[in-house]
């Protein structure tokens, strides 16, 4: 006999992002299920797997009770910004002292680390866990969302108000709904590592931006550094097989006179992951009963780390709507998903056009547009307004300071 249950809200997906939006429903007394195809591993990766977040990302964490143990379990504070060009004049600073309300830019924090306490708290609450557990059937319904699981030998009908996708990149819940998505492959690699310098970070984060893509130093929670390098399908190819003492060197070159003067010398490298880089926008957020969140909405290029900031806002937005009178009559109908999908387009589309606009920026050779780069950055000190923008745009301040109006 195939068993079923009802709930208010399904989440397929047991990410950073689905386990938040699971938790904040469930204060809000809506009954949650939690569908995830593997439980999450929390112990350390090597290299290791790490997000970065901003301040607007912690006071979202804070609210939900969180940050606390996380902070305790070690993260890398981001207290200064340098950007600068290899091979090219110019170069800025951006210091959190600038924000006298702010102690922290951002952190950079290991996805276990993240995890672990989510999954305490979720084991904790009223929200039932399905795992391991995958999708086989999906019905969208006028009156509400039935989607059959498969638990190892056994199957289980779910019937839910609202079915959430949290289910990343290659989402199936979006693929199952028929959510179209655009965007496009960059023809680049993303090569991490972690790195050991003979000078510790102290807690500054450094984009350096190539030709080929930037190259981010994230500083961790130890002193060393997390590496996020953009690269060509031939250069991951080369750097993947090189052994530590070439792929150091190779890093060396790369990533210019300017940060090597400050990081002084690479002593040690970890084992290196590899990942595409790619730009995925859903084009619907939302269809009939169903909605997207995190990275099964949207994929962005690692610049700038706003991937998880961005999941994170997606979650507040649709906890906004549902926290109403019409989403708690029904949190699947139609005017309550629109109103969540006309919350994030925006946002979304601001963060896609900035970071584009970022590689774009610094992907011509035109030898005008490379001197008027490094004019740029060492102008950049003298224009306050400006400064202020982006130093509130690091932090989340700005999209911080629009939810609390």
């Amino acid at each position: 006999m195939v068993k079923s249950d009802t709930f208010d809200v399904v989440i397929v997906g047991g990410g950073a992002v689905g386990v938040t939006l699971a938790l904040q429903l469930e204060q809000l007394d809506y009954r949650v299920a939690v569908v995830e195809l593997v439980r999450p591993s929390f112990s350390s990766s090597e290299p290791e797997r790490v997000i970065a977040l901003n301040y607007g990302s912690r006071a979202h964490l804070e609210k939900i009770g969180l940050w606390k143990q996380l902070e305790t379990s070690g993260v890398g504070n981001i207290r200064n910004i340098v950007v600068s060009e290899a091979g090219n004049r110019g170069r800025a600073s951006l210091k959190v002292s600038e924000l006298p309300e702010l102690s922290d830019f951002g952190y950079v924090v290991e996805m276990g680390l993240l995890l672990e306490p989510m999954y305490q708290a979720l084991q904790a609450s009223s929200v039932t866990i399905f795992s391991p557990a995958t999708v086989e059937t999906l019905f969208n319904g006028d009156k509400g969302v039935d989607i059959k699981l498969r638990l190892g030998d056994s199957e289980q009908w779910l019937h839910a108000a609202l079915l959430v996708g949290a289910d990343g990149t290659n989402s199936q819940i979006r693929r199952m709904a028929k959510i179209a998505v655009c965007g496009w492959d960059y023809n680049r690699f993303g090569v991490v590592a972690s790195v050991t310098c003979s000078q510790r970070h102290v807690d500054v984060a450094y984009e350096c931006f190539r030709h080929a893509g930037p190259l981010a130093f994230l500083p961790l929670a130890d002193g060393r550094f997390s590496i996020v390098w953009a690269v060509t399908p031939a250069e991951a190819s080369q750097l993947m097989a090189m052994d530590d003492e070439c792929f150091l060197s190779t890093l060396r070159r790369a990533v210019g006179t300017q940060v090597l003067q400050q990081l002084d010398s690479f002593t040690a490298v970890s084992k290196r992951a590899l990942f595409p880089l790619e730009l995925t926008i859903a084009k619907k957020y939302t269809v009939g009963r169903i909605a997207l969140v995190g990275n099964a909405a949207h994929t962005i290029h690692p610049v700038a780390g706003q991937g998880m900031n961005l999941g994170l806002r997606d979650v507040d937005d649709l906890v906004a709507v549902l926290d109403s009178p019409l989403g708690r009559t029904d949190p699947g109908q139609k005017i309550v998903l629109q109103a969540y999908s006309e919350k994030r387009r925006a946002d979304v589309l601001a963060v896609v056009g900035f970071t584009e606009s970022m590689l774009h920026t610094f992907a011509s050779r035109l030898p005008v547009l490379k001197w008027l780069r490094g004019w740029g950055l060492d102008k950049l000190v003298s224009m306050p307004k400006l400064k202020a923008l982006l130093l509130r745009q690091a932090s989340g301040l700005a999209q911080l300071g629009g939810r609390n109006e």
